[in-house]
């Protein structure tokens, strides 16, 4: 039976093997795309696993592990998936396996985060899942070890270099999006054309947010309203039910003091720019005077500005001191508000309470502001979905193009082996 089992393997080899770098390749695109499309996403959820366990990093430093996983994931796929470094790509793998199988487990029996995080918010898998994945995928690994250098890749070992120099600049040039603007892809329920006007009315059940906080091994749920001190530890985000809905699904809910005002602040007819601060540490203070010039812009039109903050009251009167805010300051809780849109500072760009934009602070250049017109917040509208396409067709494009290259190299090669082989 062992005999069979073995002489099976190795008279399919080549298929077994083009079949186990597809799919141990593929999940690392995936896992490594999803991530770097949402940059922050990931920055947030390494932050949520460092105060579960209680060391907290500066946010620089969780920002480069951040990126260096996501675009190795990436990169380490990709030379897998089309036979490139046969040997390097599934070491490395391996490597990285050896450590992610351990931690895996670990999250599986100890559940310290309900998601693991690895396909970000584009695939959400119980912990469970993501071990059994895991085991899955080391199980193949271990197979390759020993047999991927023995089947040809797409690539000769002329051109895989350029093959991964193609990598790196496409996943940097996603990372750059996702990080300076907004997300390419967005994952989460706040997409642009979503409404965020409450209708109180309705008679239909909507949703609501469910928190979930932990606080010395004690683990609690909490609703927007009633949520917990600084003491307890943000854990996950869950669905629930409730009377306020949404046009379009989800709603953040927005508060004054301890009152719901969310239906008051939204606006559901005019132009209206919220003005989003999830974290008050990670401020810079040269951003107020752009912000403030926006808030002026958008008065002269007839709209407002609201600043919505992941802080206290006595934040609020910080923020305000600082930025010598002239426009309304509420709160929201930071993890609701991350949700909305991504970055230390972000604006959303709402019309009749319809989300036209979403960006960061520092994508917006404060020159448009100097000398604006009528189209200057229009001009900031983009299709990140458009973008994101462009981008991956041209990378697909040009890998096609460097393998037809290097396929074309090998018949020029191989017709003069045989022309001199004749003589």
């Amino acid at each position: 039976m062992v005999m069979d089992i073995r002489t099976f393997f190795d008279r399919h080899r080549t298929a077994i093997v083009w079949i186990f770098r597809l799919i141990v390749g593929g999940t690392f695109i995936i896992s490594g795309l999803a991530k770097m499309i949402d940059v922050w996403g990931s920055i947030y959820k390494i932050e949520q696993y460092l105060n579960v366990w209680g060391v907290p990093q500066p946010r620089s430093i969780v920002f480069f592990v951040a990126l260096m996983l996501s675009g190795v994931e990436f990169i380490l796929g990709c030379m897998l998936a089309t036979g490139s470094y046969k040997r390097v790509s599934v070491w490395a793998m391996t490597a990285l396996m050896a450590f992610m199988l351990p931690l895996t487990l670990y999250i599986a029996i100890d559940d310290p985060v309900p998601d693991c995080g690895c396909f970000g918010d584009f695939l959400v898998i119980s912990n469970t899942a993501t071990f059994l994945k895991n085991v899955l995928l080391v199980a193949m690994l271990v197979y390759l070890l020993f047999n991927n250098n023995k089947v040809s890749g797409l690539f000769s070992t002329y051109t895989q270099w350029l093959e991964g120099f193609l990598c790196v600049i496409y996943v940097a040039v996603i990372g750059f999006f996702g990080y300076s603007v907004q997300p390419l892809v967005d994952f989460r329920p706040y997409k642009v054309g979503t409404s965020l006007v409450v209708d109180e009315e309705s008679d239909d059940t909507g949703l609501d947010i469910i928190f979930v906080y932990e606080k010395d091994g004690n683990r609690q749920s909490f609703s927007a309203d009633n949520l917990p001190d600084s003491t307890w530890t943000f854990v996950d985000r869950e669905i629930g039910s409730s009377n306020l809905v949404h046009e379009h699904g989800d709603g953040i809910v927005i508060y004054d003091g301890d009152d719901d005002v969310t239906s008051e602040v939204i606006l559901g007819d005019g132009e209206q720019i919220l003005l989003l601060i999830p974290e008050m540490n990670n401020i810079d203070i040269s951003s107020t005077y752009l912000i403030n010039e926006i808030e002026r812009y958008i008065v002269s039109r007839g709209g407002e500005m609201i600043g919505v903050l992941g802080t206290n009251d006595d934040g609020l009167e910080q923020w305000r001191d600082l930025s010598m805010a002239t426009y309304p300051l509420y709160t929201a809780d930071d993890t609701s508000i991350k949700e909305l849109a991504r970055g230390n500072v972000a604006m959303v760009y709402l019309k009749d309470g319809i989300i036209q934009w979403k960006r960061t602070l520092v994508s917006i250049d404060s020159d448009l502001f100097a000398s604006p017109d009528d189209n200057t917040l229009d001009n900031l509208r983009y299709s990140g979905t458009t973008y994101f396409w462009l981008f991956t067709l041209i990378f697909i494009g040009l890998e096609l193009i460097l393998w037809g290259i290097d396929r074309s190299g090998h018949a020029v090669k191989l017709h003069f082996a045989r022309r001199n082989r004749k003589k």
